[in-house]
């Protein structure tokens, strides 16, 4: 572990120079840069694994804050807390919260301009300073890992040091980071400009999103069999390129484009379904279910686990953490200096809880997952992130994994698609599958309308806090139905004019004129 950790830090050091090197402006230009294209670095495999390293760093860096070592409340960015889980929520600020949260109802509201573009005093917090929010109208970080993945996948074919295996194993894992970049931007900002030659000099428009996810997909089914299930280093399992978190991206990126490329949407579902049928049925042992019993779920979250596909780590071992950044900051209660119990910051709507935990029916994730469940003054906790680790002053902090993709949710995924073609048994047996091992009753209703339903809150209960519920939302339609929203709906004409994206700053044009912005918050 000691070697991977300084592999990785000399890794995202190197990248870091060459893609600054580069001359990355922030709407993506890249000037050409003599020393990558030609035989100063391109030599050995040491040269390029570091390199790719150093690509999934530049992701890390991308959605969470740029130093992992840095105090809490520093250079934060809850990209994935804010963007992924608490936009469009049944959450609430606790009514004693001493910290002035009112992000918390702005979030859930979809009222983002005050998060954004800081005009709102919070409770005399500047929290748009304390979590960066400007990072959310940019696409520059992103479009760096788009740009440092072209490069590996143009540069790979020149290191005569590795065998054909090799190389397309790591143009493999190129091309997923470039296709994960790209899919993290559609969600957020809709159309994005699409390029994917190294080097690229010129201005973009923006590409729609329809023809950049169907580009994406492409490109990843063409190079999914080329990266391993794998590894048989723990440190590298799913926090580098496997072939099941490339499966779990195809099935996402399908999924979207059935919900915003209509005429199509058939095709996609059986896409998603295929790609899924691959993940689950293919991967020879690689991937299981880990047991929910006796707090075993604990080791999902810790990252690293055979359920994992794709995930980031922090690694309190080397001082790194996500600081505020995490979700799990907002309802973990710590220990500060030994004594201090610390209130949560947010709370979930009875209602909503007791709409996907019916009461008095067994689930392993509401007893285990939660502690003072149905609090409002800061006592509720989602004990499902319980991976804590102590300071030397004795304070405690939550030392788990940014999941992204695991096999439980591919299950729930794989069940939805297989109930909008209308295949029911295989949708039903997907889903109690994901019942029985959280020791819940089994679905035995009716197909169609409430078998989508059903599947809807299994993944509101099995994937609460791993970045999903808000993108749900928006890809399902499900943001458009009170009932399904739990109240937090937008209209269906403000859909349709981008209130499911995130502003755009206008220093994406500063460069590039050309770039329209999501007009829906100008």
């Amino acid at each position: 572990m000691q070697n991977m950790k300084k592999t990785l830090f000399l890794s995202i050091t190197i990248l870091t120079l060459l893609v600054a090197g580069a001359g990355c402006k922030k709407f993506l230009n890249l000037d050409p840069l003599s020393n990558l294209s030609g035989n100063n670095f391109w030599q050995t495999e040491a040269d390029v694994d570091n390199y790719t390293n150093g690509l999934f760093e530049l992701y890390r860096a991308a959605t969470f804050r740029s130093n992992m070592k840095a105090e809490g409340g520093t250079d934060e960015f809850p990209f994935f807390a804010f963007s992924g889980d608490m936009r469009f929520a049944p959450i609430y600020e606790p009514s004693n919260s001493p910290w002035g949260r009112t992000y918390v109802q702005f979030l859930r509201t979809n009222n983002l301009n005050p998060i954004v573009r800081g005009t709102y005093n919070w409770g005399g917090n500047n929290w748009s300073d304390i979590f960066t929010t400007e990072r959310f109208m940019n696409w520059d970080r992103l479009f760096k890992v788009v740009a440092s993945a072209n490069i590996l996948v143009e540069e790979i074919e020149k290191v005569k040091a590795l065998t054909p295996e090799k190389k397309a194993k790591y143009r493999a894992e190129g091309v997923f980071m470039r296709n994960m970049a790209y899919f993290t931007m559609v969600r957020v900002f809709g159309d994005v400009p699409y390029y994917t030659n190294a080097y690229n000099s010129k201005a973009l428009p923006r590409t729609p999103m329809v023809e950049v996810l169907k580009n994406c997909v492409a490109d990843m089914a063409a190079y999914e069999k080329d990266l391993p299930w794998t590894y048989d280093d723990a440190a590298r399992r799913a926090v580098r390129g496997m072939r099941g978190g490339a499966l779990a991206l195809l099935m996402h990126m399908n999924m979207w484009l059935a919900s915003f490329d209509g005429g199509n949407a058939l095709a996609h579902y059986n896409d998603a379904i295929a790609f899924g049928e691959e993940l689950i049925k293919q991967n020879g042992g690689a991937y299981e279910l880990i047991p929910y019993t006796n707090r075993q779920f604990r080791t999902v979250f810790r990252g690293r686990s055979k359920e994992g596909l794709f995930e980031m780590p922090q690694n309190s071992n080397y001082g790194e953490s996500f600081g505020w950044s995490f979700f799990s900051d907002h309802i973990t209660r710590y220990r500060i200096n030994a004594t201090e119990t610390r209130n949560t910051y947010l709370y979930y709507e009875q209602k909503y809880l007791d709409e996907i935990y019916p009461v008095g029916q067994p689930d392993i994730r509401r007893s285990e997952w939660y502690e003072d469940i149905y609090s409002t003054t800061g006592r509720f906790w989602l004990t499902k992130y319980s991976n804590i680790f102590q300071t030397e002053n004795n304070s405690s902090y939550v030392d788990d994994s940014q999941i992204v993709f695991r096999l439980g949710e591919s299950y729930l995924l794989l069940a939805e698609a297989y109930a909008n073609v209308g295949r029911s048994p295989e949708a039903i047996t997907a889903l109690n599958t994901i019942r029985t091992r959280a020791g819940a009753t089994v679905y035995t209703g009716q197909p169609g309308d409430d078998l989508k339903k059903a599947i809807w809150y299994e993944r509101c209960k099995e994937l609460i806090g791993e970045g999903h519920f808000s993108y749900d939302m928006i890809r399902t339609k499900n943001v458009l139905d009170p009932k399904l929203s739990f109240g937090n709906s937008i209209s269906v004409e403000d859909y349709k004019n981008g209130a499911w994206t995130w502003p755009l700053s206008n220093a994406v044009r500063a460069n590039n004129p050309s770039i329209i912005l999501n007009n829906y918050w100008n």
